[in-house]
């Protein structure tokens, strides 16, 4: 079986289908320091055929188990979580856009493409991974990048996370986790077991004491970029 490194874990996986190799190729690692295994079996890819409403193909049904089987891991055990948004790196540092599908977190991190250049590097623009660190938490490439397929197998420390919102008028306020709990939840996968849900509360808990949240409203232009961009990096306390 191939290893693949993500999220700095040596993870072996053995893909069923060629189209969840080609996927996954980028994160090949001729490291045998194994972390954890995962494997999908054709039950388990057939029983969620059975169970969808919309007609995927098995390779994309194949990797979204390997996905939620990775996530579930990385609560587990790792200290790490999914974060559902659209996730860029400036200058080595980490800016994190989360909304619900259809507000416009590409758009807007696509605004920062343009605006910052080459000083821009897309970590992914869908389903980025946060693990902690030590005392810092971290942002992480994975081969699941959404419909626009953009992203790179790179890691950064995060400095700043966007609840973005749609607007008139270019604003920002820097919030408490309680002001947008629900938007969190919504962006990450909530567990049915009591104790993985401890987890998920705990770790949210230390990620939102150490990285500063905003409450984001934004149009499409340049001074959306600026707003938010100006908030990350001025004191600004609650």
């Amino acid at each position: 079986m191939p290893n693949y490194k993500i999220a700095d874990l040596c993870i072996k996986i053995n893909p069923l289908y060629e189209r969840t190799k080609q996927r996954l190729a980028p994160y090949l690692t001729d490291s045998d320091d194994i972390d954890f295994e995962i494997s999908v079996s054709e039950n388990e890819i057939y029983e969620r055929i059975s169970k969808s409403e919309i007609q995927y193909s098995k390779s994309e049904h194949e990797s979204t188990l390997i996905l939620t089987k990775l996530c579930h891991k990385l609560l587990e055990n790792y200290n790490g979580l999914f974060f559902h948004s659209s996730s860029l790196m400036l200058d080595g540092e980490g800016y994190v856009f989360t909304a619900p599908s259809g507000t416009g977190k590409s758009t807007h991190t696509a605004l920062w493409r343009k605006h910052f250049g080459e000083r821009i590097t897309m970590i992914n623009d869908d389903k980025p991974l946060i693990r902690q660190s030590g005392e810092n938490f971290f942002i992480y490439g994975t081969p699941w990048m959404g419909k626009s397929n953009i992203g790179n197998n790179v890691k950064a420390k995060v400095k700043a996370v966007f609840v973005l919102k749609r607007g008139k008028q270019n604003s920002v306020k820097r919030v408490s986790i309680s002001e947008v709990f629900k938007e969190i939840l919504e962006a990450t996968i909530v567990p049915k077991e009591k104790a993985m849900m401890s987890n998920l509360l705990s770790l949210l808990d230390k990620f939102f004491t150490k990285v500063p949240i905003y409450l984001l409203y934004c149009d499409i232009s340049d001074e959306a970029v600026l707003t938010a961009y100006n908030a990350a990096n001025t004191q600004n306390s609650l």
